[in-house]
């Protein structure tokens, strides 16, 4: 019986050393499929997650349910989302004008009021 909890513990200890490369991984190889154009390695839905959580509330962008809210009567919206991730050095300036990636920002954040 203690050999088996034992194994249990520690395949999943080694499980868990596995996955977590494997999405960084994921998060870093998201970010080249937003074309030539380097935004940053921050993605879009990270993006939505930071302020949804208060990354950006400094910059006026309400937090949690509120931030939902925003989204819904649209006084947020992926322009003004770039723009403070700008502001605060999470991207650069190229993110505006890559239509790729303000595009699955708005799918992001419909995601997040609507879903």
């Amino acid at each position: 019986m203690m050999k088996h909890l034992i194994l249990g513990g520690l395949s999943s200890a080694l499980l868990a050393t596995i996955v977590t490369p494997v999405i960084a991984s994921e998060e870093v190889a998201a970010v080249t499929n937003y074309g030539r154009q380097a935004t940053s390695t921050l993605l879009a839905t990270t993006l939505v997650q930071l302020a949804y959580q208060g990354y950006f509330s400094d910059l006026g962008i309400p937090s949690h349910v509120a931030f939902i809210h925003a989204v819904a009567a649209d006084k947020i919206d992926a322009e003004t989302l770039i723009k403070s991730a700008i502001a605060k050095g999470r991207l650069n300036n190229n993110a505006l004008g890559n239509e790729e990636y303000v595009a699955v920002v708005t799918t992001e954040l419909q995601a997040v009021a609507f879903p």
